[in-house]
């Protein structure tokens, strides 16, 4: 291990394993959802759960990784990334593992919390670190590397799901996610940066940001992307397991396409952002994210034969995903960008918003029974997003 103070290796080297830590982050704290979904109806048979429970443990993960991001940040300006990073890994690594064994609702939901306060962590000091490397149109295109991350995680993850849980069951699901954890981890540890410098006081950065309209508009855009996400991520297993009749592996299987979609959504980003603009691709993505949200509407309108219902949700999710990968990376960069000073610590603010309007997002979800009304809720955040976006810019003002 080469301490923070030691000799630092070449910026390009620095970069690299920045990148490649803050990807595996990312990955991990997603797939703590994703390798989650095909087991979850096996998981509450298991336990005793319900199915409102089950989708409860979904949204206190969301909002738990929420929660605790601007201490996690705060924790990161004060300790230094690495230290801050390490120490999130490891409660995420412990309750991933401690999952593998629980035999009851409470236990579910209480892990859940610790897994998620660690999720929050990894993700939102990676992010940091590529905060402090990166700026502009090429902090964008790396928050689309990141976005590629997520892809292992939407698709890989859901695929490894459905397999373990039918074969050996959904318990060690949690145990792939604590050794998949354990990567990024020690990875970070091989990384050498500079201490972190002493900073002025951070009085009074919530009253600037929540003041500044290019930060505010930047940030809710992409959490009320998310939050659309979350709510057809917690009741996508229910959906095709009661509604469509398929077994858990197939469900996993499908991750596949929506792997496909948001990769090539990071892959659209990272080759045009420079052309064209975070900005203009926010919007490219809250309109394609509305045309997926009218799809699943359209699903549970009428009463439609499951052969053709089927293709149609797909076709909607995959929309979905592919608008939500288009504008998550811009919205993020479009909000920190401009300021001068300050920007590594916005970004736990801004990972805070986006994080909590989907966890409120998610809270509510299993409040919403039906599927049309369930639907329509989604298509509504589309519409707000598509309004919140297009409106004329603010100007910018530097801090």
């Amino acid at each position: 291990m080469r301490h923070e103070t030691g000799a630092a290796p070449s910026p390009t080297a620095t970069r690299r394993a920045v990148v490649t830590t803050a990807c595996g982050a990312v990955a991990v704290a997603q797939m703590a959802t994703t390798i989650y979904l095909p087991g979850m109806p096996a998981l509450g048979a298991d336990i005793g759960a319900d199915d409102s429970t089950l989708q409860l443990s979904v949204a206190v993960f969301v909002v738990f990784a929420a929660l605790p991001v601007v201490a996690w940040g705060r924790v990161a300006e004060r300790f230094g990334r690495v230290p801050a990073f390490v120490a999130a890994g490891l409660c995420f690594v412990l309750a991933s593992a401690a999952l593998a064994l629980i035999t009851s609702a409470p236990e579910l939901l209480a892990l859940r919390v610790v897994q998620a306060v660690g999720a929050g962590g990894i993700a939102v000091v990676g992010r940091m670190m590529i905060k402090d490397l990166f700026a502009g149109a090429d902090l964008a295109r790396q928050l689309a590397l990141l976005s590629m991350a997520f892809v292992v995680a939407l698709g890989g993850g859901q695929v490894i799901g459905g397999i373990v849980t039918s074969t050996v069951g959904w318990r060690y699901g949690f145990v792939v996610l604590a050794v998949l954890a354990a990567l990024p981890v020690v990875f970070a540890l091989r990384i050498s940066l500079p201490k972190p410098a002493v900073r002025a006081s951070s009085r009074g950065t919530a009253r600037r940001l929540f003041a500044d309209r290019v930060f505010l508009a930047g940030a809710v855009a992409g959490g009320i992307g998310f939050a659309v996400i979350v709510m057809i991520q917690q009741k996508s297993a229910f959906i095709f397991v009661d509604r469509f009749a398929l077994p858990p592996w197939v469900f996993g299987l499908f991750g596949v396409l929506y792997g496909a979609a948001y990769l090539g959504g990071a892959t659209y980003v990272r080759r045009s952002v420079r052309r064209v603009g975070a900005r203009a691709m926010m919007g490219q993505g809250t309109w394609i994210m509305l045309a997926g949200c009218v799809l699943i509407t359209a699903v549970w309108v009428v009463e439609l034969p499951r052969a053709i219902a089927l293709p149609i949700f797909l076709a909607g999710y995959v929309t979905t995903t592919f608008g939500q990968s288009t504008l998550f990376p811009n919205s993020a960069a479009h909000a920190v960008s401009h300021l001068a000073t300050g920007a590594a610590i916005a970004v736990s603010w801004c990972a805070l918003i986006q994080q909590g309007l989907a966890g409120i997002a998610a809270l509510a979800g299993p409040a919403l029974t039906g599927l049309l009304a369930w639907s329509l809720v989604l298509t509504l955040l589309a519409a707000a997003n598509v309004v919140l976006v297009v409106a004329p810019a603010p100007s910018r003002t530097k801090e």
